[in-house]
């Protein structure tokens, strides 16, 4: 898994299963590849400090939900296009196009009129 891959998988099986414990966390990356248990509550505990999720619960038996708040999404956009913008030529993206077709196809038209707004607003009238 590439770098930041873990902890963006963490996040997307706490998003779509929580609130969910960090063995049950665990339990869905293990379906993929091999994880301690210590490396999967490393990771929870990092996004909790990074404040993209809550735990709650008592510390046998803490459960983690995403803290989902429009700064929070735009910190993650704005770091993950960094990451894309930092590959050589139109790689990085090529690589998000085909991750928001993977994700949601219906996006790339969205993409495609925010594209053309933007550019719209730079031309003089």
């Amino acid at each position: 898994m590439e770098k930041g891959g873990l902890k963006e998988k963490i996040l997307r099986i706490v998003q779509q299963h929580g609130p969910i414990s960090a063995s049950d966390v665990s339990e869905q990356l293990r379906l993929e590849r091999e994880i301690s248990l210590n490396a999967v509550q490393t990771v929870l505990n990092r996004l909790v400090a990074q404040g993209r999720l809550v735990r709650n619960g008592t510390r046998r038996r803490y459960v983690y939900e995403a803290q989902l708040s429009e700064a929070i999404a735009k910190a993650t956009a704005a770091h993950a296009a960094m990451d894309l913008l930092s590959h050589d030529d139109e790689a990085g993206l090529a690589y998000f196009v085909e991750a928001i077709d993977r994700v949601r196809p219906d996006a790339i038209e969205k993409l495609e009129r925010l594209l053309q707004e933007r550019r719209s607003r730079e031309r003089p009238s």
